[in-house]
C-alpha cells in the first residue's frame, strides 16, 4: 500500500510543553528556520509513521487567534490558507480552563482537531482528574492524554491523527452562544451570502462572521463590501445597546461561558498533600534582594559551563583539522602532482574554512544544552521577569539580557540565543546590540597591544574597553528605540510556568536540532566567505608578499578611511579587514605583514599514527572537560596552561608602527567595528533579512569610526 501524506499543524499556548511534544514526535527530523519575512522561529519536520508520511508544522505559541500579534497572524494565515489536514491542539492538562480558549477558536475555523492533553502526569500528581472521553463528546474532537517529557501517549496521538485524516470530516457540532446572539450571527451570514458570497467560499463561516464583528479583518485578502461594513457597524451598535458591552468583550465572554461549562463537566480536583515546589522556589529566585544576585550567579555558571567545557573540544577539532586532516590531504594532493597553489587552496581555504565552522559547534552545542535546561526548568521566564525593569528603558524585555551576557563569550551563540525572544522588534534591537559586546576573540588582540603600550595599566584599559562596548550598545539601542522603532508599547505580560526537571533526552535533542540548523545554514556562508578571503590573500597566483596580493591592494585603497583615526596605513587596514574572518586572526595577519610568513617544511604524516593521535586527543578533550567541570565548583585545580609568548619581532614592529594613542584608537575601533563573518551570517539567519544584517554592519562600522575618531582627536588635545 502506498504511503499517504498528512499535513499536520501543531497549535497551542506558550508553556504547554508544545516544543517538547514536537521534539518527541518528530525527533531529529525537525528543522529550524524562520517564517518568511519575519524573525519568528519556524519548525518543520517530515517523518514516516506506519504507512503515512507526516509533514509537521509548528505554529507560533499563541493564547488566541485574534490577529493582535505577529504570532497570531502567522497562525491564522497558515490555518486558513494552507488548510492543514489535521490540527494538533496542545493543551496544558493542569490549566485546562485557560487553554480551551484557543481550542474553541480552532473549532470556529472548521478544521479537524486532535487535542493533546499534555502534562497529563503532572495533572494526576496534582489531583486533577479529567474525563477526556466526555471532553471528546462535548467538543466533537479526539482527545489524547500525553506526557511529552516521558514520551507517553505519542503513538496514540499519531494514531488519532491518522484516524481523523481518514474520516475526512470537519467538526460535526458547533459551540453555540446564547440564542439572541446566535440569531444575529445567522442574520449577518445571510447578508454576506446576498452581498459578498465569495467571502464564504474563501473563509470559514463562523470565524469570518465573528472576526468581522470583532473588527479583525487583517486575514481577509479582498476588500469587504461597503454595504456589508455598514451592516456590521450597525450590528455592533445594536450589541452595545442590547448588552451594554462592546462586541469584542461580549464574544470573549460567550466563549468563556462555553469553556467554563465544559470545564465544570469534565474536571474534578482531589485534595493532594504535597509541597508546592514552585511556590517555595519562587520565594528564593524572585526575592527582592536575593533574586538578582542568584540570577547573575546562574548566568556566570551558564557562561563558565559553555565556554570552559567547550574549549577542549574546540582545541581538539582545531588540532585534528590543522595537524592531521590538512597535512594528509596536502600529502595526497602532492602525490597526485597537484601544484603548491592548489594544495594551499584545499588545505587552507577549504579545510581552514571548515575549521572556522566547526570551531563554533562545541560552543553552540553546550550553550544550547544549558539554555534548554534553564528553559525547560522554568527558570528562564523568571530571569526575564527579574531584568525587565532595567531593559524596559531600552524598549526591551528582560529576556534580551541573557543573549547580551552570552555575547561577552562569543557573539555567535549570543545571536542564536535571541530565538527565545518572541517579539520581532525586541529581537531585532537585541541582535543589533550584541556585536558591541566584547567577545573573547577580541581579548587576544587587547592583551597583545596592552602588553606593548599599556604595561602599567593593563586591567584598566581592558576593563574600559568592555564598559565602552556596553555604553555604545545602550546609546545605539536608545536612539533606535526612540526614532526608528516607534511602535505602540504593550505591558510586559509573562506567564511563569511551574518548575520542572527537563529530561536528558529533551535537553540533548533540543541542543542538537539547533546546532544542526547552524551547520546547515550559517556554516555554508562561513565556508564560502573564508574561501573568498583565501583567494584575496593568494591572488595573483604565486604572489609572495601580502602587500602585492589583491588583499594588499584592497587594504591600500581603504587605508585613507582610517587616517582621521590615527592608523591610516595599509597594514593596519589589512589587519582589520582580516578581522572580519575572526577577530583573533588580526594578530596573525599583522605577523604576516610586518614580520613575514614563516614557511615550515612539510612533514610526512603516518595516517594510522595520526588516527591514533586523533583518538587520544578526543579522550584527552573529555578528560579536560571533566576537570574543567569540577574546577568550576572548586573541586579540583586544572593545570595552568603555558602562556604563549608573543613574537618579540612582531611586538617591536607594532611598537614602531603605532603610538600609545593610535594603538588605543585601534583597539576602540576593533571593539566596535563589523563583527566576524560567523556573527554576520548568524544575524542573517536569525533575522532572515539581508536588510537588517546590513544595518547591523553599518551601525557597527559607523559607531566604531565615530568613537575612535573622538578618542584619537580628544586624545591629541590632551597630549599636546
Amino acid at each position: 500500500m502506498s504511503s499517504k501524506v498528512i499535513k499536520v499543524a501543531v497549535a497551542g499556548n506558550p508553556n504547554t510543553g508544545k516544543t517538547t511534544l514536537i521534539n518527541a514526535v518528530a525527533g531529529t527530523n525537525l528543522h529550524v528556520g524562520n517564517w518568511p519575512g519575519v524573525t519568528i522561529e519556524k519548525k518543520e519536520a517530515k517523518f514516516r509513521y506506519k504507512d503515512y508520511e507526516i509533514h509537521l508544522i509548528d505554529l507560533p505559541g499563541t493564547y488566541s487567534l485574534s490577529n493582535n500579534s505577529e504570532e497570531e497572524k502567522i497562525a491564522v494565515d497558515f490555518l486558513i490558507k494552507e488548510k492543514p489536514d489535521v490540527v494538533i491542539d496542545v493543551v496544558d492538562s493542569t490549566n485546562l480552563e485557560r487553554n480551551l480558549y484557543l481550542t474553541v477558536q480552532l473549532l470556529e475555523l472548521e478544521l479537524p482537531v486532535v487535542i493533546a492533553l499534555n502534562m497529563w502526569d503532572e495533572a494526576v500528581a496534582k489531583g486533577i482528574e479529567i474525563d477526556y472521553k466526555k471532553l471528546e463528546k462535548l467538543l466533537c474532537v479526539r482527545a489524547v492524554p500525553t506526557s511529552a517529557v516521558k514520551g507517553e501517549g505519542i503513538n496514540q496521538l499519531l494514531d488519532a491523527v491518522i484516524e481523523i485524516f481518514n474520516r475526512k470530516e470537519k467538526p460535526v457540532c458547533v459551540l453555540h452562544f446564547e440564542d439572541p446572539l446566535e440569531e444575529e450571527i445567522k442574520k449577518i451570514l445571510k447578508q454576506i451570502e446576498e452581498i459578498q458570497p465569495v467571502l464564504l467560499d474563501l473563509y470559514p463561516k463562523r470565524y469570518l462572521v465573528l472576526s468581522l464583528i470583532e473588527g479583525n479583518e487583517s486575514f481577509i485578502d479582498i476588500p469587504v463590501n461597503e454595504k456589508l461594513q455598514q451592516i456590521i457597524q450597525q450590528f455592533r451598535q445594536n450589541i452595545k445597546k442590547l448588552y451594554h458591552r462592546d462586541p469584542v468583550t461580549l464574544i470573549v465572554e460567550e466563549r468563556y461561558s462555553i469553556i467554563i461549562s465544559i470545564y465544570e463537566q469534565v474536571v474534578k480536583k482531589h485534595p493532594v498533600k504535597s509541597v508546592d515546589i514552585t511556590f517555595l522556589l519562587d520565594k528564593l529566585f524572585l526575592h527582592k534582594v536575593l533574586g538578582l544576585p542568584i540570577f547573575f550567579v546562574l548566568m556566570w555558571l551558564l557562561f563558565e559551563f559553555t565556554f570552559e567545557l567547550s574549549s577542549p573540544y574546540v582545541d581538539w577539532l582545531d588540532s585534528v583539522l590543522s595537524s592531521f586532516v590538512a597535512p594528509v590531504v596536502s600529502q595526497f594532493l602532492s602525490s597526485m602532482g597537484a601544484s603548491e597553489w592548489f594544495r594551499s587552496f584545499v588545505s587552507e581555504g577549504i579545510i581552514g574554512g571548515v575549521g572556522f565552522v566547526l570551531v563554533f559547534v562545541p560552543v553552540l552545542f553546550f550553550l544550547y544544552v544549558f539554555m534548554a535546561f534553564l528553559e525547560g526548568s522554568g527558570y528562564m521566564a523568571r530571569a526575564a521577569f527579574l531584568m525587565d525593569r532595567f531593559m524596559s528603558f531600552l524598549g526591551l524585555s528582560g529576556k534580551s539580557f541573557i543573549p547580551m551576557i552570552i555575547g561577552f563569550g562569543c557573539n555567535v551563540p549570543a545571536v542564536y540565543a535571541t530565538r527565545t525572544l518572541e517579539n520581532p522588534k525586541e529581537k531585532i534591537l537585541t541582535v543589533l546590540m550584541i556585536p558591541f559586546m566584547s567577545c573573547g576573540a577580541r581579548l587576544t588582540v587587547y592583551a597583545f597591544f596592552v602588553t606593548i603600550f599599556f604595561t602599567q595599566h593593563k586591567t584598566a584599559v581592558i576593563m574600559f574597553l568592555y564598559l565602552l562596548g556596553i555604553a555604545v550598545a545602550v546609546v545605539v539601542a536608545f536612539i533606535l528605540q526612540k526614532f526608528f522603532f516607534k511602535t505602540k508599547s504593550y505591558p510586559f505580560v509573562l506567564e511563569l510556568p511551574p518548575y520542572r526537571l527537563p529530561t536528558f533526552r529533551f535537553v540533548m535533542k533540543n541542543a542538537w536540532i539547533k546546532t544542526r540548523a547552524f551547520l546547515y545554514e550559517a556554516g555554508t556562508f562561513i565556508l564560502a566567505t573564508s574561501i573568498v578571503i583565501w583567494f584575496l590573500l593568494h591572488f595573483p597566483i604565486g604572489v609572495k608578499k601580502t602587500e602585492d596580493s589583491v588583499f594588499g591592494h584592497i587594504s591600500k585603497v581603504i587605508a585613507p578611511v582610517f587616517e582621521p583615526l590615527g592608523f591610516g596605513n595599509w597594514q593596519a587596514a589589512g589587519a582589520l579587514m582580516s578581522g572580519f574572518v575572526a577577530k583573533e586572526v588580526v594578530i596573525a595577519t599583522m605577523g604576516n605583514i610586518y614580520v613575514g610568513e614563516v614557511i615550515e617544511e612539510e612533514e610526512k604524516i603516518d595516517i594510522k599514527e595520526g588516527l591514533v593521535e586523533v583518538g587520544k586527543g578526543f579522550v584527552d578533550a573529555n578528560i579536560q572537560a571533566g576537570e574543567k567541570l569540577l574546577s568550576i565548583f572548586g573541586l579540583v585545580k586544572t593545570a595552568e596552561e603555558e602562556e604563549e609568548k608573543p613574537d618579540t619581532s612582531l611586538m617591536e614592529a607594532v611598537r614602531n608602527a603605532f603610538t600609545p594613542l593610535t594603538a588605543f584608537s585601534f583597539l576602540v575601533f576593533l571593539l566596535l567595528y563589523t563583527p566576524c563573518m560567523a556573527t554576520v551570517f548568524a544575524i542573517k539567519q536569525e533575522l532572515n533579512s539581508w536588510k537588517w544584517t546590513g544595518v547591523s554592519i553599518g551601525l557597527s562600522f559607523s559607531s566604531a569610526w565615530i568613537v575612535a575618531f573622538l578618542v584619537y582627536n580628544i586624545g591629541k588635545i590632551f597630549l599636546v
